[in-house]
């Protein structure tokens, strides 16, 4: 009972409002979970309620409760008669490594100004990184993380898989297939979703450096044949995908590699925590924070149709600055009713009557 008290403490402090349906977005860091949450949110409204979580750590500081499994709230919703949803996304493994790897790179790789690493030589920084390499994240949440007993091979055809466990639908997906992201996630909601483009690197300060990075970098040999080996890759992309990406970067590699041994790795670590003085809390992540007010819901609809009309950039459903942005609007029309009322003579009543109104 005690444990049941604190998972449902934990949804209190997780979600704004509670629903019939729930979708997490459980997945690890840079696999462009962030675009698919704002497009879920946008699209599906106050119907569903959407959280973006990568793991108990990040769960811990959204809540301030430590003893909680993200799986656990999962289950406790699903047995207690909720429609739960988990998506999780694969990103090739190189593409995923470099997006965490700059994701960091100001305040903790090289404890810097973006502005003044878009200055560093692409060898200084491929030099970081390779010696990085090994420990940038690889794993995956469907086949790690979610408690499944048997995974389900991936639909090539679908472009998704969709598996039903202990009454939780558990979602795949994979970033190369995101322009499909609407279509899909249309068929499995019955919903018309659109697609809301978040949060990439390329539109940040860095992304002078992080397009130079892409176009020139070249992959040691040895990282190369870790590749062709790697699980994750060879679980999610068949023989002709796999064999189209490796010669893609078979004409981008360069003599071996040496990396950070596990002790020069932790060591590094530390270091960079110590000398961190750069501040990486994000503020207002999402162009959807998925406040269910109804100024935030009225702006949530706005860009729904903006969306379906092809346009592409949004500006971010912040609560703090709608509700300025409505006072702004209100004060507005309370002067203009005091000109009209002293113009037109209304008599106290109706001028109070009035403003009450508004």
């Amino acid at each position: 009972m005690e444990q049941e008290d604190t998972i449902r403490n934990t949804i209190d402090k997780l979600f704004n409002a509670h629903t019939n349906n729930y979708i997490f977005v459980y997945t690890p860091p840079k696999v462009g979970s962030t675009t698919l949450v704002s497009s879920l949110r946008i699209s599906l409204g106050k119907s569903y309620n959407v959280i973006h979580i990568h793991d108990e750590v990040m769960l811990s500081v959204l809540t301030g409760i430590n003893n909680v499994k993200i799986n656990d709230i999962i289950s406790y919703l699903a047995k207690n008669g909720k429609k739960v949803h988990v998506i999780d996304v694969y990103r090739t493994p190189i593409e995923r490594k470099i997006s965490e790897f700059f994701e960091k790179i100001s305040q903790h790789h090289f404890n810097n100004t973006e502005e003044n690493i878009n200055k560093y030589s692409i060898k200084r920084v491929s030099d970081r990184f390779n010696k990085l390499f090994p420990y940038l994240e690889n794993g995956d949440h469907y086949l790690d993380r979610y408690d499944i007993a048997e995974p389900i091979g991936f639909d090539f055809n679908a472009k998704y898989t969709l598996q039903e466990y202990n009454n939780v639908n558990y979602i795949k997906l994979r970033l190369c297939d995101s322009e499909s992201w609407n279509i899909i996630l249309s068929t499995i909601f019955s919903q018309d979703i659109v697609l809301i483009t978040d949060y990439k690197t390329d539109g940040k300060a860095i992304s002078s450096l992080y397009n130079k990075f892409k176009q020139e970098y070249k992959l040691p040999l040895n990282y190369f044949e870790d590749i062709k080996s790697c699980k994750y890759f060879n679980f999610y992309y068949n023989e002709e995908e796999r064999n189209k990406y490796l010669n893609l970067w078979r004409d981008k590699t360069s003599d071996n590699s040496v990396p950070y041994t596990k002790d020069e790795y932790n060591f590094y670590l530390n270091l960079c925590l110590e000398n961190q003085h750069i501040n990486d809390i994000q503020t207002d992540h999402y162009i959807d924070n998925g406040c269910f007010c109804v100024y935030c819901t009225n702006k949530r609809r706005e860009i729904y149709f903006k969306a379906k009309n092809g346009e592409k950039i949004f500006e971010k459903i912040i609560h703090s600055e709608i509700i300025n942005e409505v006072n702004q609007i209100k004060n507005k029309e309370i002067i203009e009713i005091l000109k009209k009322n002293v113009n037109a003579k209304y008599t106290k009543n109706q001028f109070s009557i009035r403003i009450k109104n508004l």
